[in-house]
C-alpha cells in the first residue's frame, strides 16, 4: 500500500488526532466536520498497519481539517440528515486523486482539485489508494450572505488548475506548516483570509475570462500566483517579466510592482528561485550523475559561465564545490568542471 510521504502528514495542535482503526476515525470526522460513514475498501481498517488522521484548525471564521485514511469511502447517508443541525458548506481539496459522488454527479478528482459539498444533503467521497484532503467548513449562512450557490456547483469538480484555486491552496499549505507555531490572535485574521479566497474561487469557477480572474484577486494573491508560475516554468531561458506578464494578461510594470511591493524584482527572484532549485538539485543523492551542465538547463540557464557566477553569488560557493560539500565524492569523469571566474 501507497502512503503519503511522512512530510505531508499532520504534525501540529488541534481537534482530533491520530486514529487505531476506521471505527475510531469515523468518530474524528463527526468531531472535526460532520457525521459520516466510513467503509474501509481494500481489507484496511483494523490492525497495526492502519494510518489514518483527522487534525483540526479552529479559524474563527472557518475551520481547516487536514484529514487522510487508507483507501476508504466516506458517505453522508440520507438518514443522518433526518434531524441534524448541521449546516455547513465543505469545500474538500483532494491531496491524492479520489472521487465525488453527489447524487447522480460523478466527480473523479484529480490531485489539487476541490468540490464543494453540502452538509444537507448526501455525498460520498473515495479513493482506492490512501485517502488525503483538506476541508474549509463555514456556515451556509456565511455564503448565503455574499453569493448563491446553486444546485449545479454542489458536487462538482474544481479544475487543479484554477488560478484562484492555486492561490487558495498555497495559502493552506503555509497554514498547515505553521498551524502550531501561529499565535493565537492571528488565527482569526488567517480565517478571514481564507474564507475571502473560498469565495473567491467559487467566484473564479464561473468565469472563463483571464482580466475577470485577475480582478477577483489583489496584489497579495497575484504574487502567490506568479510566483507559482515562475516555479513551473524554470526550465525556459526566456522566463522573464514579459513572459509573467503575458501568462497574466497584465502589463509588464504591474509584475514589477507586484514584485516590488514585496521587496524584490521579477528578475532576481527567477534568479534566486533558479540559483535555489539548482542548490537542491546539486544536493540531491539521485541525481549525482547528472553533469552540472544539465541541471544548469534545467532551471534555464544555457551557459556553463553565466550559471557558475550566479550560482556563486547566491550561495557563496561554486557549483562543483557545493556537490562536493554534499554528497562527499570527488568530481567523476565526465561531469562538467566549473568554468573560471570571468
Amino acid at each position: 500500500m501507497s502512503l503519503p510521504p511522512k512530510s505531508s502528514r499532520p504534525d501540529r495542535n488541534g481537534v482530533g488526532g491520530m486514529s487505531p482503526d476506521v471505527d475510531a476515525w469515523r468518530g474524528m470526522l463527526h468531531d472535526c466536520l460532520v457525521e459520516l460513514d466510513a467503509i474501509p475498501l481494500g481489507g484496511t481498517g483494523h490492525g497495526a498497519d492502519y494510518t489514518g488522521w483527522a487534525r483540526q484548525l479552529d479559524l474563527g471564521f472557518l475551520t481547516l481539517t487536514d484529514v487522510g485514511s487508507d483507501p476508504v469511502r466516506v458517505v453522508r447517508a440520507p438518514r443522518m440528515l433526518v434531524g441534524n443541525q448541521d449546516d455547513f458548506y465543505l469545500l474538500s481539496i483532494a491531496q491524492e486523486n479520489s472521487l465525488s459522488i453527489n447524487g447522480n454527479a460523478r466527480s473523479p478528482l484529480r490531485r489539487g482539485d476541490a468540490v464543494l459539498l453540502d452538509s444537507t444533503a448526501p455525498f460520498q467521497l473515495s479513493a482506492k489508494e490512501f485517502a488525503h484532503h483538506l476541508v474549509l467548513t463555514l456556515p451556509r449562512a456565511d455564503v448565503a450572505r455574499v453569493m448563491p450557490v446553486s444546485g449545479e456547483r454542489i458536487g462538482r469538480r474544481i479544475a487543479a488548475e484554477n488560478p484562484v484555486l492555486r492561490v487558495l491552496r498555497a495559502t493552506v499549505a503555509e497554514i498547515c506548516a505553521g498551524g502550531a507555531r501561529f499565535e493565537p490572535d492571528l488565527l482569526p485574521e488567517l480565517g478571514h483570509t481564507l474564507r475571502e479566497l473560498l469565495f473567491s474561487v467559487l467566484r473564479s469557477d464561473e468565469l472563463t475570462d483571464q482580466a475577470e480572474v485577475n480582478g477577483l484577486l489583489g496584489h497579495h494573491a497575484q504574487l502567490l500566483r506568479m510566483r507559482d508560475f515562475i516555479q513551473r516554468h524554470l526550465a525556459e531561458p526566456d522566463l522573464s517579466s514579459k513572459m509573467v506578464a503575458a501568462a497574466f494578461g497584465v502589463s509588464v510594470r504591474y509584475v514589477e510592482l507586484v514584485f516590488r511591493e514585496s521587496g524584490t524584482s521579477p528578475a532576481r527572484y527567477i534568479r534566486q528561485t533558479r540559483m535555489e532549485e539548482a542548490r537542491r538539485n546539486l544536493a540531491n543523492p539521485r541525481q549525482r550523475q547528472r553533469s552540472i551542465a544539465a541541471i544548469a538547463r534545467a532551471v534555464g540557464v544555457e551557459n556553463p559561465t553565466v550559471f557558475a557566477r550566479m550560482f556563486r553569488h547566491f550561495h557563496d560557493i561554486t557549483p562543483s564545490e557545493y556537490r562536493r560539500s554534499q554528497t562527499g565524492q570527488s568530481r567523476r569523469s565526465g561531469t562538467m568542471e566549473d568554468p573560471p571566474p570571468p
